[in-house]
């Protein structure tokens, strides 16, 4: 399985015509495109003018060949119009060789994740469009890495399974960073701490294989102060369009 997530930032006033471009553009493209399982576009609740396209392959070959067919940059070019406009310009020359300074385009941004640690076997089976994705980062000690592996399948995956609205997740590594993408019905209360799994719910499970820095962070923290986006970043996204996909090889 294969992950990409493409990030932009948008017009937020705009917000439901970007996801009906979407709907009718990247949706209607991608249904029929060799490999693709989910494309689903999400907005922060945090910070409405951050998009992102999050999509699931069946391979990192097929998300590759999509990329150098040339129908990515077509797609985005299709939305390029909800996206916010960079403050920087450049000087270029006209057609009629007149210097005019034009806004410097502001390109996504893409991650991929290839290495599928768990929920890779369940999630391409899901039916269920999700109505919220939460995206938690963290990373553990480099020697740590199974033992987090092994306390994740025994004790915080369980805990997700607890939570009103919870569908499933994926388990995604980076060398010693992780991603746990999870996705939610609409039961769930995404504008409620104890509404969706929690970054002190996982503390809990994960403290003595964190970095040194992050515990002593943890343990000097007082009721009031919450670890910092450097060391577990937590989102919460709303989903506005998304569709899972049948393919026939």
């Amino acid at each position: 399985m294969f992950l990409r997530m493409v990030t932009h930032t948008i017009r937020s006033e705009e917000t439901m015509k970007f996801a009906e471009a979407y709907d009718r553009s990247v949706l209607s493209a991608l249904r029929t495109t060799k490999g693709c399982v989910f494309a689903s576009l999400l907005q922060n609740t945090e910070n409405l003018e951050q998009g992102t396209s999050l999509t699931i392959w069946n391979s990192q070959k097929e998300s590759f060949d999509y990329e150098e067919s040339g129908l990515y940059l077509q797609l985005v070019n299709v939305l390029r119009p909800f996206f916010v406009e960079s403050n920087e310009y450049e000087l270029k020359l006209s057609e009629d060789l007149s210097l005019e300074y034009t806004p410097i385009q502001v390109e996504p941004t893409i991650e991929r994740f290839n290495n599928s640690v768990a929920g890779s076997e369940t999630i391409s089976k899901l039916k269920t469009n999700p109505f919220a994705v939460q995206i938690l980062t963290l990373s553990v000690q480099e020697d740590q890495i199974q033992t987090f592996e092994n306390i994740f399948s025994a004790d915080i995956h369980p805990k997700y399974k607890t939570h009103k609205g919870f569908i499933d997740l994926i388990l995604l590594r980076k060398q010693r960073e992780y991603h746990i993408i999870s996705f939610w019905d609409e039961t769930v209360d995404i504008q409620s701490t104890s509404g969706i799994h929690s970054i002190n719910e996982l503390l809990t499970s994960i403290y003595k294989i964190l970095p040194s820095f992050v515990r002593w962070k943890v343990s000097h923290r007082n009721a009031s102060t919450s670890v910092s986006s450097e060391d577990i970043k937590a989102t919460v996204h709303r989903c506005l369009v998304a569709e899972w996909f049948i393919q026939v090889h």
